[in-house]
C-alpha cells in the first residue's frame, strides 16, 4: 500500500503538468478579427463575397481591402501567384503580406499551383502563420469546409486538430467535403475564443 500512494501522486502530478503544458502551448486568439485582401479585382470579387457571407456568422464582418492587408487575426487573400513566386498586382511578396496583416491564420483563397506557392514561400523567412494554400476550391466545398473549421476553432479546438478531424490524414482516404489545399502549420496550435 505504501508504494501505491507515491505512484498515484507521481502519476497525478505528471498528468497535471502535461495538461498545463498542453494548455499553454495553444495560442488562443480572443475575438479574432477577419480581413480580406483582394488583389485580383473583379476576378476575385465573387469569391470574396461568397467567402465573407459564409464566414461572417463565425468570424464576424470582414474588413476588406484591395491594396494593403488589413490588420487582422484571420486573413483571406485573393491573388494570382506567378511561377516565380511574385504576386500579381502587388509589390509585396506572400511573406510580406502575411507580416503586414499580423494574421495568425492566412488562407490564400484563390487557386494557384503548388510550384507557385513553393516559390512564393521561399522569398523571405518572416511572416509566419498557419498558412493554407488553395489548389482547388471545389466550388461550395471550400466555404463549407472553412466555416466548419473556424467553428471548431471557436469552440476551443486547436486548428491542426480541427483540420485532421475534417480531413483525416490517411493515405487514400476520400475527402469529398474538403477543398484541395496545402496546410503549412507554422503558428501551431491556434484556437479562437
Amino acid at each position: 500500500m505504501d508504494v501505491v500512494l507515491p505512484l498515484v501522486v507521481v502519476v497525478g502530478v505528471s498528468a497535471l503538468l502535461l495538461w498545463r503544458i498542453r494548455k499553454r502551448s495553444t495560442n488562443v486568439v480572443v475575438s479574432p478579427r477577419f480581413g480580406t485582401l483582394n488583389l485580383m479585382g473583379e476576378a476575385g470579387a465573387g469569391l470574396e463575397a461568397s467567402d465573407t457571407a459564409a464566414l461572417a456568422p463565425v468570424l464576424g464582418v470582414a474588413e476588406r481591402s484591395a491594396t494593403v492587408p488589413p490588420k487582422c487575426s484571420v486573413l483571406f487573400l485573393y491573388c494570382d501567384i506567378e511561377p516565380s513566386g511574385r504576386i500579381k498586382n502587388s509589390s509585396e511578396g506572400l511573406r510580406e503580406l502575411i507580416r503586414a496583416s499580423g494574421a495568425t491564420v492566412v488562407v490564400v483563397a484563390s487557386e494557384n499551383s503548388a510550384d507557385a506557392y513553393i516559390a512564393a514561400g521561399k522569398k523571405r523567412p518572416y511572416g509566419r502563420a498557419n498558412l493554407v494554400m488553395t489548389l482547388s476550391r471545389r466550388d461550395g466545398v471550400f466555404t463549407r469546409f472553412f466555416a466548419r473549421l473556424f467553428e471548431s476553432m471557436r469552440n476551443g479546438v486547436p486548428m491542426p486538430v480541427a483540420w485532421v478531424k475534417l480531413a483525416p490524414q490517411i493515405p487514400g482516404a476520400p475527402h469529398a467535403e474538403c477543398p484541395e489545399t496545402i496546410f503549412a502549420c507554422e503558428a501551431g496550435q491556434v484556437s479562437f475564443r
